[in-house]
Parts: C-alpha cells; structure tokens; sequence
C-alpha cells in the first residue's frame, strides 16, 4: 500500500511530541506545587481547641521515663501500634534535651531502641551512656556554630543568655549515618528552641522531617501569658502546626502542663521512606 511521504513526516512529528511530553512527565515536569492552608488565628479558644484536639488515634500507647520521682516533663508517649513497626535491635530515638535526667532513654533502650541524646547544658563530654546510648554535647538549632538556647531556671524566662554548640537537624542525622533511613522517635525538649527547629526543618529539610514516624516536642508557647500580638509564640507556632499536617503529621497524643504542651505528632504513612 503506497503511504505519502509527507503522512509519514506528519506522524513522525506527532509521535515524538507525544513521546517528549510522556517524557517529561515521567521525569517531573514543572507543576503547580500543592498549597498548605493555613487558617487565620482569631481566637485562643480556636489555638487551645487545635492543640488540645487528638488527630489519629493509637491503640497501644507506652510510657517512657517520668517514673519514681523524675519530672512530670520526663514523661514521654510512644504508640507501639502494628503500623510503627518499632522493633529491638532496629529501633532508632533521636533525644533532644536531657538536663541529666535519663528516665525517657533509659526507657527507650529497653525498648530496644539505639538512643542518640543530645544536650550541650550538662557539663558532659560526648561518650557512651551505656552501649546503646549515646551522647552528645550539642544542641540543635537552624544553623551550625553557637547559639544562645532557653536553659533557665525558669519555665517562663525564655530570655537566651548564654551560647552553646548547636547544630542544623539536617547535619546531626548526616553525622550519624541516619539521613537515609525512618527514624522511630524524635523528642524534643528544647526550652523554645523548637521553633527554630521546626522552621527550619519545614523551610529546608522536609524530606527528613517526613522520614520520622513519631515527633515528641515540649512546646513552650505563651498560651498562659501571651497576648496573642504580633510577637506571641502562639501566633509563630500556629503556621507549623499546619504545615506539619500537610507533610502528613497527626497529633497523637497532647497533653497541657501550666507553661507548656506536650504534644506527639505521629505520620501518616509511617514506616515508609521519603525520597526526593
């Protein structure tokens, strides 16, 4: 059968421009990125409702430290639900914030986890605690070097006087050997510097902050004193709490204290490892 040249040119253009397009599609062609809605805060009542509001649910909760006369703040909620998959020998914590009491590692390596603790307050040297926990004299910030972080007598000073070695959550997991894999538990008990944390891991390292199944922060917001302006903690928590939704983040477990929340974020799809 006799086919004209110029049919043949016409389907050979029609098929690599289809072709190209499929190309780059399947290569990630520029789209319109998903926005994060983020709902005006007008109100206390709307910010106590948020936190203090269950997201998912977890059938099988634990208790970690805060036992025999340990602070109540040493008390932390894991969920040992099927979903976890939080298993001896292969478990891994992240613990940000000790003040030399170790109920909540003590517990977690018993648990079988690998414990790395990390707090630059204590007048410790990095060593081993035990042969699965490990600690470390640094803090964790948004930048590498010194900072000034919110280790004071006083649960509502949050005035920053003296500097330590801090690090970016993004560098401490590289230096571990952690950046490519799930990290079980990650708590943090930072005296404010949760904010700075959270920022950052939101603004540049999301990727990491989605390979974490379960996100335990102290946060010591303003909610007791503060007036809701411009400068209240309230108000520059409130956008983190949404965009940890949108990565997938559901409050687990939250419980008030008089200067502070504690509060679980557990993710959706735990147990499964984010790629860029």
């Amino acid at each position: 059968m006799f086919v004209s040249r110029t049919f043949l040119i016409f389907t050979a253009v029609v098929l690599f421009s289809v072709g190209s397009l499929l190309f780059a599609s399947y290569k990630g062609a520029p789209s319109a990125a998903p926005r994060c809605s983020v709902p005006a805060l007008t109100s206390r009542a709307q910010y106590s409702r948020f936190v203090s509001t269950r997201q998912t649910k977890c059938d099988n909760l634990a208790q970690l430290g805060g036992w025999l006369g340990a602070p109540e703040d040493g008390k932390k909620m894991v969920c040992l639900d099927a979903r976890f998959d939080i298993r001896a020998g292969e478990c891994v914590v992240l613990s940000f914030g000790i003040n030399n009491e170790w109920s909540f590692e003590d517990d977690a390596e018993r648990l079988g986890c690998k414990v790395y603790a990390f707090d630059p307050t204590m007048g410790m040297e990095d060593h081993h605690r035990t042969p699965n926990i490990q600690f470390f004299k640094l803090g964790i910030s948004d930048v590498r070097g010194e900072k000034r972080i919110g280790m004071n007598p006083e649960a509502w000073d949050f005035n920053f006087h003296k500097a330590f070695p801090v690090d970016r959550y993004e560098n401490i997991v590289r230096r571990l050997g952690l950046e490519g894999r799930v990290i079980d538990y990650v708590k943090m008990d930072i005296e404010l510097a949760e904010l700075d944390v959270l920022r950052d891991l939101l603004d540049n390292s999301p990727h990491l902050l989605r390979n974490i199944n379960q996100l335990a922060i102290e946060i010591h917001h303003d909610y007791v004193f503060g007036d809701f302006g411009p400068d209240s903690t309230v108000r520059k928590f409130w956008p983190f709490y949404h965009r940890l939704r949108c990565l997938g983040f559901s409050i687990m477990t939250t419980q008030a204290s008089v200067f502070w929340r504690e509060v679980v974020w557990a993710r959706d799809t735990a147990g499964h490892l984010w790629a860029e």
